[in-house]
């Protein structure tokens, strides 16, 4: 289906999708915003393949997406990752990393009103819905948001297109916490 057109949505936690994924899926966690991610980054004529954990209600990541017009909807990936992997075939890996291991070049995902009411000082804001038409400069880059879930849908995002990045497990609060430093504001 993939070579047809279809776009592989991950629905896993980002820790599990960091574990290992399928190459070029989109990492959005199955939460009460996966309609939004989905309406806003896969074009509504695109058919879509999901790949959940097995406690994951499919018919709640049908439901979102038919509440934002994704009709497109071609199917599971039957047996998740662990299939795929006994199958022979190849996954990636998007590292989580902590706050001390934040690289130089720190893209933050965030809304801009997010972004000014907080942030790590020198981090570069892109919008989430943008990064896949923005340059984000040298890569790799660490990614972050408020907890990690729009960061690795960046970080997916990049990775399909050949960047290397990875994601900061947590937000600017656990950075500033963790590093005893002040964000920054506006």
């Amino acid at each position: 289906m993939v070579a047809a057109g279809a776009v592989v949505v991950d629905g896993r936690s980002i820790e599990r999708f960091s574990e290992g994924h399928l190459p070029g899926s989109i990492s959005n966690v199955l939460r009460p915003t996966f309609a939004t991610w989905v309406g806003w980054l896969v074009e509504p004529t695109r058919p879509i393949v999901f790949v959940l954990d097995d406690d994951q209600p499919r018919d709640e990541a049908v439901r979102q997406c038919l509440d934002v017009g994704q009709e497109n909807l071609a199917g599971i990936l039957t047996g998740g990752v662990e299939a795929w992997r006994a199958s022979g075939r190849e996954t990636r890996r998007i590292e989580l990393v902590g706050p001390s291991d934040v690289r130089a070049d720190l893209v933050d995902v965030r809304q801009a009103n997010e972004f000014a009411a907080g942030h790590v000082p020198g981090a570069v804001n892109v919008e989430l819905g943008s990064i896949a038409k923005t340059d984000v400069g040298p890569v790799p880059v660490t990614v972050m948001c408020g907890h990690g879930e729009r960061a690795m849908t960046a970080a997916s995002l990049l990775a399909a297109l050949g960047d290397a990045a990875d994601v900061l497990d947590g937000g600017p609060d656990t950075w500033s916490r963790a590093r005893g430093l002040p964000l920054q504001t506006g």
